[in-house]
């Protein structure tokens, strides 16, 4: 059978290598490398081209490496730019059923792949099920074949419909786990982790509408009448855990959950998967993880943290340009490395003085001047209120 090619393919696989290289070296190699067995299928494939480029005309091969690139950045602080591509473009080329089944068989496998690695957006239940933002990747791959499916390969319809729909009924579970675990113990850790949960869905499901409007999927559809828009009171089945999260994801996280472009800047956050960015809001443990870690490790050293530091000050002033408390994730961010570092004094000492007197003037100075036990705790009370504990 020959294999099918691509006329016009998009960023060339060396390019597309250098820039998985560029933001995540340690899926190569470096001081903590990954592993390549079960679970981590997207390792061997990028491995695998850096020792041989595949042929960026070859639909399969470019697919798998294009999948690998976006499964293995997505979670780094510069995601490689191929979501297009995956989700819509590369299925567009898909005429015959022996093209789309290997296509297919690869987001089937994305399914159970290992994000661990390569991403720090993820949470697990006291039962063990997972929330992670790469299950919305993996609804817009899906979505990407449903569509596909539906104008040239009609009877994988229900196989690839039974395969979103269990994923989307997973997200409804966990998520409904972790509400309880925070009404038993509304503690920090279970605050934490609720809202983990909480953004993840979020994440996941607005991936999951948006590419039901991609594809221009028409209201009669089964699966779209079972799951678009669930999260939204007037959907045709409205799920109220979906409806709760996005009324406390617009009230807590959506301001703190953004792109990071102010970390995009600082290079030393891309040597080690350990500084992968969590999401928003509770970052006092990632500033102080990036000290302890960094200076273990000698992968940050005085100019690095310079780096990050100057980044945060800066990245806090532009988000809150009207309320000092519309995102306070960098701030919380800023208080965790000066308690790893011994003080806020030491924060002083790395900036330039045209910066300096951000953190001890204004806004940035009340924020770093609550605790963190004082701020989880504030947090506490006002998700309880928004779900009516």
């Amino acid at each position: 059978m020959s294999r099918p090619l691509l006329r016009k393919p998009g960023i060339s696989p060396g390019t597309l290598l250098d820039a998985v290289e560029g933001t995540a070296p340690f899926v190569f190699g470096g001081s903590n490398p990954l592993p390549e067995g079960d679970g981590h299928g997207y390792i061997r494939i990028l491995r695998m081209a850096k020792q041989s480029l595949p042929d960026e005309h070859d639909l399969w091969d470019y697919f798998d490496l294009c999948l690998s690139a976006h499964f293995a950045t997505v979670g780094t602080f510069v995601p490689t730019d191929v979501d297009l591509a995956i989700r819509q473009k590369l299925w567009k080329s898909v005429q015959a059923e022996s093209t789309f089944d290997p296509l297919w068989n690869r987001v089937s496998e994305m399914e159970s792949w290992d994000e661990t690695g390569v991403s720090a957006r993820r949470v697990r239940t006291p039962s063990g099920l997972k929330l992670s933002g790469h299950q919305g990747e993996w609804f817009s791959v899906a979505m990407g074949a449903y569509g596909c499916a539906r104008k040239s390969n009609p009877h994988r319809i229900g196989e690839i419909r039974e395969r979103i729909e269990a994923v989307w009924k997973l997200q409804e579970r966990a998520l409904l786990e972790l509400r309880e675990a925070f009404a038993e113990n509304p503690g920090p850790a279970s605050m934490k982790d609720y809202l983990s949960g909480v953004a993840a869905v979020a994440h996941n499901l607005g991936d999951l509408d948006r590419m039901f409007d991609a594809w221009e999927i028409e209201d009669t559809d089964i699966l779209k009448r079972r799951v678009y828009r669930s999260g939204h009171e007037d959907a045709r089945a409205p799920r109220g855990i979906f409806i709760e999260a996005g009324r406390v994801y617009e009230a807590m996280l959506a301001s703190e959950n953004h792109r990071n472009f102010a970390l995009r800047g600082p290079k030393g956050l891309r040597r080690s998967s350990r500084f992968l960015l969590p999401f928003g809001l509770f970052l006092d443990d990632w500033g102080r993880t990036l000290v302890k870690e960094g200076r273990l490790t000698g992968l940050l050293g005085d100019g690095d943290f310079r780096e990050i530091i100057e980044a945060l000050v800066l990245g806090w002033k532009k988000l809150n340009p009207v309320s000092i408390y519309t995102s306070q994730g960098y701030s919380r961010a800023l208080l965790g490395m000066a308690s790893g570092l011994g003080s806020i004094k030491v924060l002083e000492d790395y900036l330039p003085s045209a910066i300096k007197k951000e953190l001890f003037e204004g806004g940035l100075k009340t924020l770093l001047s609550v605790g963190q036990e004082t701020f989880e705790k504030k947090q506490i009370t006002r998700l309880k209120g928004l779900v009516g504990f």
